[in-house]
């Protein structure tokens, strides 16, 4: 059953309602997004659109490598509450982990020459992110929210 609806500032718009167990009629609600200003149905096909309101101003992480060879904390062991990225801005692979300590392999995560690991945001680590380089002085950019 539709039923039409109308306050002052409005005109009529119709409702879709249903009874309930207890045969009252009630609204039937549907999730919906709005996409340019027009409200269409959430489904497994358009899924409703998440947006992290909890984002954080980026603070610099950059340096080198202190160590070849030796885990070193980035961001000063400050735990990212947002998410974080990581730059090789050298040209031997690096190693991130944000579960342990950082080593050329395991469950560290492999940022070849010129590449950038980024977490997405709202992502928050396990624990502090160490990094993993073979080579003193080894280059990075990196960034925590």
């Amino acid at each position: 059953m539709t039923l039409l609806v109308k306050d002052a500032n409005t005109t009529t718009q119709p409702i879709s309602t249903q009874s309930d167990v207890a045969g009252n009629f009630v609204p039937v609600h549907a999730p919906a997004a709005v996409v340019g200003g027009i409200a269409t149905p959430v489904g497994p096909t358009t899924p409703l659109p998440v947006v992290n309101t909890a984002g954080a101003a980026a603070v610099d992480g950059s340096g080198t490598v202190i160590t070849g060879g030796t885990a070193q904390l980035l961001f000063a062991g400050v735990v990212p509450g947002n998410g974080y990225l990581v730059a090789n801005n050298s040209s031997d692979t690096l190693y991130v982990c944000d579960v342990g300590v950082a080593a050329s392999g395991g469950a560290s995560i492999p940022i070849p020459a010129g590449a950038v690991f980024m977490t997405p945001s709202g992502y928050r680590p396990a624990g502090a992110v160490s990094l993993w380089g073979s080579t003193t002085g080894q280059a990075f950019a990196a960034r925590r929210w």
